[in-house]
């Protein structure tokens, strides 16, 4: 929460003294009503207008970022661990996502500020691809592919048949439509098989595309076609 005259001056051109002005003149709403003083307090869910108009209402934004190893996917304080605030960008927007993962994996997060789309990547009902790189430390055997096809329940977990493709020893790529916690380690725990390296390669259309860990790239139109 913020004071009204400080978040006026960081989202229009008024300054914080224009702002009280401008408070103290009945030309600022707070949630439909007119504000008493510059000393409300507001955040990013309070609707502010100035003159009619809101005030902080921003583009949607749609970020890929490739999330290293030993990265906590949550802000704040990590316990000892380093989490998406040493980021600079994220630690300043702080946005939603899709596509948590644990503290030992890597690869692609999805993150926007339009909650909707964020939503939507996260329910399984919509059929949206995650794809991921898994290495193990030994190979499954052909029926125990073919049980992940069709699907597991693990320790009282079910989790939905997936796709499972054995692209050299001990390697596998695994694609899913669904993305419960610690779902591709348990899956392959479900054999007694220890996951070496877990990388997310993909979700939906939206893949690496050569990222290093720790980049970030807006995502296109193309990128984001039947996804919205």
């Amino acid at each position: 929460m913020i004071r009204l005259n400080k978040y006026l001056a960081e989202n229009t051109s008024l300054s914080r003294r224009d702002a009280d002005k401008a408070v103290a003149d009945g030309r600022v709403t707070v949630n439909g009503e007119v504000a008493e003083g510059p000393w409300v307090q507001v955040d990013e869910t309070s609707e502010v207008t100035l003159d009619g108009a809101k005030v902080g209402v921003e583009d949607y934004f749609y970020w890929a970022f490739y999330k290293p190893v030993k990265i906590v996917t949550a802000y704040g304080d990590g316990q000892g661990k380093e989490t998406l605030d040493v980021f600079p960008k994220l630690a300043e927007k702080k946005p939603a996502y899709s596509g948590r993962l644990d503290y030992d994996s890597e690869g692609l997060i999805i993150f926007s500020n339009d909650g909707d789309f964020i939503r939507k990547l996260q329910k399984s009902d919509e059929k949206i691809q995650k794809e991921y790189i898994v290495s193990v430390t030994r190979r499954l055997h052909q029926a125990q592919i073919d049980e992940l096809k069709r699907g597991i329940t693990y320790e009282g977990i079910d989790y939905l048949p997936c796709i499972v493709t054995e692209t050299e020893e001990r390697r596998y790529r695994v694609i899913l439509y669904e993305g419960k916690k610690r779902q591709i380690r348990n899956m392959f725990r479900h054999f007694n098989i220890q996951v070496k390296r877990l990388k997310r390669v993909r979700i939906g259309r939206v893949n690496l595309d050569g990222m290093k860990a720790g980049e970030m790239r807006v995502l296109s139109k193309k990128d984001l076609e039947g996804m919205l």
